[in-house]
């Protein structure tokens, strides 16, 4: 079989890019001869689900002694490739775009170095931002093919993505705002290459019932970083409401960030530190045994649209949340509505807790309801969010045979 490299951020270092783990376990479930190279690796491994990874990862810092030997034996061996690929990475886009790729260009030739020293066959970069670039200059200097993931927040910020998808054999977008956005960046002819395969899940064989429905209290999750885009704050002002109309439940909101601090203020202002609780974050691991065990009895994603324009892209917590049976409310922002529609979970407006609560409330009230719409979105994951079934089309578009 081909042998295929992967570019993350950190995974399966540190504690980011969980979702990216489920991906990474699959390809090597199928056989794939597979190697991981994080751009910038951040700690040790926090999820368990990616110990045995360390074994297929070369972990290497960004500025590290090997990686800069490797960029200096490239400058003896091609300076001439090697100035063209950095005036490319320099040549346009934002000043900010411009100092990310200088920051990893040495990492860059590491790679490339890696790429022809361990045979890889294929190259696959996840993110359209500084692995991408990674991948571009490794394909340039080796003649290896290489592709990328391209999300959300990575799309937005345009680090010489229609360059990107111009050389690569193919860009995976996992949203059809990502199709939209990157077929438009990329002009009419690029836009060929661009594939829509959304990230997807491992549905468990057997689906609890709702066990909690016997308990005198529900409990509530979310899952996710805490940054203003997930707007936890209006999960928050929902439960004060919940807990106003009597209802009698606990709130684990799950993750850790930035707004932390900021939500625990708000929760102890709003009377909720014996309801609402902010567990920090929490390995990969735990939270899927939680939604195997049935024990939350609905997942709220309150996500909305920022100031400055960030928006939600296809949550994998709510897809992990779905293909356990657990019942979603999300908010119609983003890409959500690229997996959760009424049919399978209730779909509100952002930022408005009273019709957060309101949806709650119906799925607390009413367990048949909620049963039926945590059917409808296990079939859905078996469809288009199928773990399997989307690792399969990678493969079969970088031309290894699962």
């Amino acid at each position: 079989m081909k042998k295929l490299m992967y570019l993350t951020v950190t995974a399966p270092c540190g504690r980011q890019e969980a979702f990216l783990i489920a991906e990474v376990n699959c390809l090597l479930e199928k056989g794939v001869d597979l190697t991981i190279v994080p751009v910038h690796p951040s700690g040790p491994v926090f999820h368990r689900d990616g110990v045995d990874l360390l074994a297929r990862t070369v972990v290497a810092g960004l500025w590290s002694g090997e990686v800069w030997l490797a960029a200096l034996l490239w400058f003896f061996k091609a300076p001439r490739r090697v100035l063209s690929l950095l005036f490319l990475l320099l040549k346009g886009g934002s000043p900010v775009n411009k100092a990310k790729n200088l920051l990893v260009f040495p990492k860059s030739l590491f790679i490339a170095g890696k790429v022809k020293s361990l045979g890889i066959d294929h190259i696959h970069a996840h993110w359209a931002s500084t692995p991408s670039t990674c991948a571009l200059v490794a394909s340039a200097l080796t003649g290896v093919p290489w592709s990328f993931t391209a999300h959300r927040w990575d799309i937005m910020v345009n680090n010489l993505l229609a360059e990107k998808v111009g050389r690569c054999s193919f860009v995976r977008v996992v949203s059809t705002w990502g199709l939209r956005q990157v077929s438009r960046i990329a002009g009419s002819e690029a836009a060929k290459k661009v594939l829509y395969c959304p990230m997807g899940v491992k549905r468990p064989g057997k689906i609890p019932e709702v066990s909690c429905t016997l308990r005198r209290e529900f409990f509530i999750a979310a899952v996710g970083n805490l940054t203003p885009l997930k707007g936890h704050r209006y999960l928050l002002q929902a439960c004060r409401l919940l807990a106003d109309w009597g209802v009698k439940f606990r709130c684990l909101i799950i993750g850790d960030g930035p707004e932390r601090k900021n939500l625990a203020e708000l929760a102890a202002s709003l009377g909720l530190n014996n309801t609402a609780w902010l567990t920090g974050a929490m390995p990969h691991h735990r939270v899927l045994r939680m939604f195997r065990t049935g024990a939350f009895r609905v997942l709220v994603h309150p996500s909305v649209e920022t100031p400055d324009g960030q928006h939600e892209g296809v949550p994998v917590a709510v897809m992990e949340a779905m293909a356990h049976g657990v019942p979603v409310v999300v908010t119609d922002t983003g890409s959500t509505t690229d997996l959760v529609d009424g049919r399978c979970g209730l779909v509100v407006p952002q930022k408005d807790p009273v019709a957060l609560a309101t949806a709650v409330k119906a799925l607390l009230d009413d367990p048949g309801r909620a049963r039926s719409l945590a059917a409808a979105g296990c079939r859905k994951i078996d469809g288009l969010f199928s773990l399997d079934r989307n690792v399969n089309i990678l493969l079969t578009r970088m031309g290894i045979t699962p």
